[in-house]
């Protein structure tokens, strides 16, 4: 996962927790597996920073007045509305709209649902989707998978780009999520400091508050 978070990201967190600088090693360093507080991000919030891990998956991470990136593969093109991308959520459910637009059909909108965990049924970060996204039929033969995939790089460097601004390991890395609940009030991100892929941790994850000397 990217090392580089979105400003917006860490706007979100200072605002969420009343923070006055933008450094991420504010609060204590995490040993591996240790968690921090759950973030929550209402249904407001969500559109914004979606949008924002929108431009940063179609490659734009810097400023850019760019609203729109156009899909090419051989003779057929796919324009997808960055601005608009949009998100809903219910019990366990998230549901994600885009715009887009074709020679075929002109402007259509296409949903993406994703089945996520609940408060009372947590399921980390599993997420399950049909294979093809409610939409016009032409857009959808050509470009279903596609659009799923990028629906879910959106939500996923969303909630990353979240879980990486509360916060650094130990070691210097920024924190990862490693769950995600739904409900019709917004979604809940639970960070985490990552495990070393290079050796066995041995012990369960900790709670740490924020503050906690």
């Amino acid at each position: 996962m990217a090392e580089s978070i979105a400003p917006e990201f860490i706007r979100f967190i200072n605002e969420n927790q009343k923070r006055s600088e933008t450094d991420l090693s504010q609060g204590p360093l995490l040993e591996e597996g240790q968690l921090v507080d759950p973030v929550f991000v209402n249904p407001e919030q969500a559109i914004e920073l979606l949008r924002v891990a929108a431009r940063r998956a179609a490659g734009l991470f810097r400023p850019s007045e760019q609203t729109e990136v156009v899909w090419v593969h051989g003779d057929s093109e796919l324009a997808v509305n960055l601005a608009d991308m949009d998100i809903r959520m219910g019990d366990g459910l998230l549901r994600v709209r885009m715009t887009v637009r074709c020679d075929q059909t002109g402007e259509a909108i296409i949903e993406v649902f994703f089945a996520v965990g609940t408060a009372e049924q947590p399921s980390g970060l599993y997420a399950s989707t049909y294979r093809r996204p409610n939409g016009p039929r032409p857009i959808v033969d050509a470009w279903g998978e596609n659009l799923v995939a990028f629906a879910w790089q959106c939500v996923l460097g969303m909630i990353t780009g979240i879980a990486g601004a509360t916060g650094k390991d130990a070691r210097g890395n920024v924190l990862v999520p490693v769950e995600i609940t739904a409900s019709p009030n917004g979604i809940q991100i639970l960070p985490m400091a990552r495990y070393r892929f290079t050796k066995s941790s041995g012990t369960g994850p900790i709670v740490v508050k924020r503050g906690t000397p």
